[in-house]
């Protein structure tokens, strides 16, 4: 590597630094020959490589990189976390654009970034634990607010921390990231509330949130969050879809322009958190006049039949818009049962302007259907009838999982 670069004229160099290529004292070696040409170095991805390699060459990376604008640094190893240290790339970049760390500590960071303003892409994925206190949703905020390019923000915790949050109340003035467009989120929902409530994002227009399995959700800044935010509409079509790990709600067309999962296994647990979120905090679930109900095709539903039915009908409260509504065939009897415990003038407490009642083939037989029944009868005696549809299932084709790609 270093003589090859020696015949070479001053190009930009962009190093890749990637298994199978560093997987030897060679492939370091090779990388270290090209750090040593600083001034020319305009993109660093280097993923995954052995523990003590990875710090090794972050040492080497401890001055000034001045024409670097791409920095991709990342590992799936648990066993040697690194750290990065306040020297890291001379302390600032100039002209960086993107930045990403994945599984990587960076406790200087709200000191890097002042000197790094002119960041698009900012991604920090798999962050470690000790990330909730060195970079507090205050110091998050602040950094932030430096960044008036930023376009893209990517904030994926590993893990909830392992004792409670220390926020502080938000400030009466927020800083506004004023061309920020997408924005993902993992972690604690202590942790959002606190950087959300500190910021404004006008042209926000892709909102993807994960939140770890919490008893009580208490996110009123998440709601005022959106609310401000006024192109994450339209919220037609709404799809709450339950899985294996978690329970997701996407409202509008793809591309999905606000979604929101709580992971957690057990399926009262969905429920009952998918329930006080809905209930609690999105209002804007009262324009929704379609909703989807579904699963992921690889769901396990052991134990779904242990649900309350009355937790449906409160999840179905705050979607007083529905004019149209599909459940799909393994989740129909869930449902069924819980609006044939409706009879008289209850039948409308839920689900009041309901239009169209789409399902799966085939028809269920036994209680479900005689559910299913009772609650459209007694929608006609109301004269508020509910027209049903049953559409054939197609299977779709298995498909391969994607290689991941570092980016």
């Amino acid at each position: 590597m270093k003589s090859s670069l020696d015949m070479w004229p001053p190009f930009p160099i962009a190093v890749l630094g990637v298994p199978p290529y560093i997987v030897d004292e060679k492939g370091e070696e090779n990388l270290r020959a090209a750090l040593e040409h600083r001034d020319r170095i305009s993109d660093l991805l280097i993923f995954d490589v052995a523990g003590m390699s990875l710090k090794r060459l972050v040492v080497a990376m401890q001055e000034p990189l001045p024409a670097l604008t791409g920095l991709y640094l990342g590992t799936f190893r648990d066993e040697s976390p690194v750290v990065l240290p306040d020297a890291f790339l001379g302390g600032y970049a100039p002209h960086l654009q993107t930045f990403t760390l994945q599984g990587v500590a960076f406790p200087a960071f709200p000191k890097f970034v002042l000197h790094a303003t002119h960041i698009v892409l900012l991604s920090f994925i798999e962050i470690l634990d000790s990330w909730y206190t060195s970079v507090s949703p205050e110091a998050m905020a602040t950094c932030l607010a430096a960044l008036p390019d930023l376009e893209t923000l990517r904030i994926k915790f590993r893990s909830p921390p392992s004792s409670p949050l220390q926020t502080t109340p938000p400030p009466r003035r927020r800083s506004v990231l004023p061309v920020l467009t997408s924005f993902q989120f993992k972690g604690v929902s202590e942790y959002l509330e606190g950087v959300i409530s500190r910021i404004d994002t006008p042209h926000l227009d892709e909102l993807r949130i994960e939140f770890f399995m919490d008893l009580i959700f208490d996110i009123p800044q998440l709601h005022r969050f959106i609310g401000r935010t006024g192109r994450l509409r339209p919220l037609n079509p709404t799809q709450l879809q339950f899985s294996g790990d978690g329970i997701r709600i996407t409202l509008g067309p793809s591309p999905t322009r606000l979604e929101l999962e709580i992971i957690c296994e057990e399926p009262d647990w969905q429920l009952s958190s998918v329930t006080q979120v809905c209930n609690e905090h999105f209002p804007l679930l009262s324009q929704v006049e379609q909703l989807d109900i579904c699963e992921t095709p690889s769901m396990v539903l052991a134990g779904k039949n242990e649900v309350d039915s009355s937790q449906w009908l409160e999840l179905f409260l705050p979607f007083s818009a529905v004019r149209s509504l599909h459940v799909s065939e393994t989740l129909e009897p869930l449902v069924a049962a819980a609006l044939g415990e409706l009879t008289g003038e209850r039948t409308m407490e839920v689900l009041p302007v309901l239009k169209n009642l789409s399902l799966d083939e085939p028809e269920p037989s036994g209680s479900a259907r005689a559910a299913m029944e009772s609650f459209i009868a007694a929608r006609e005696l109301l004269d508020r009838p509910v027209v049903v549809l049953r559409r054939k299932i197609q299977s779709l084709p298995a498909t391969g999982s994607a290689p991941f790609i570092p980016g």
